[in-house]
C-alpha cells in the first residue's frame, strides 16, 4: 500500500468520526472534522513510516531479531 494511500484512509477515517461525533453531540462539525483530520494525518504518516522501515529491514535481511 502506497504512502498516500495510508494517510488519506486515515485522515478520511478519523474525519467522518469526529463528524459523527459532532453530529452526535450538535455542535458545529467544523472545528471537530479539522481536527479529527488532522489527527488522522499524523496516524497515518506514523503508520506509513513504521510500514517503509519494516519494508526497508525485511529488504536487508533484518527481521528485527537479534541474538545476542
Amino acid at each position: 500500500m502506497k504512502e498516500k494511500s495510508i494517510v488519506a484512509t486515515a485522515t478520511f477515517v478519523t474525519s467522518l468520526l469526529s463528524y459523527l461525533y459532532a453530529r452526535e453531540a450538535q455542535k458545529d462539525a467544523v472545528p471537530y472534522v479539522m481536527v479529527g483530520g488532522f489527527l488522522g494525518a499524523l496516524i497515518g504518516e506514523g503508520l506509513a513510516e513504521i510500514i517503509r522501515n519494516n519494508n526497508i529491514n525485511d529488504k536487508q535481511g533484518n527481521d528485527g531479531n537479534r541474538n545476542i
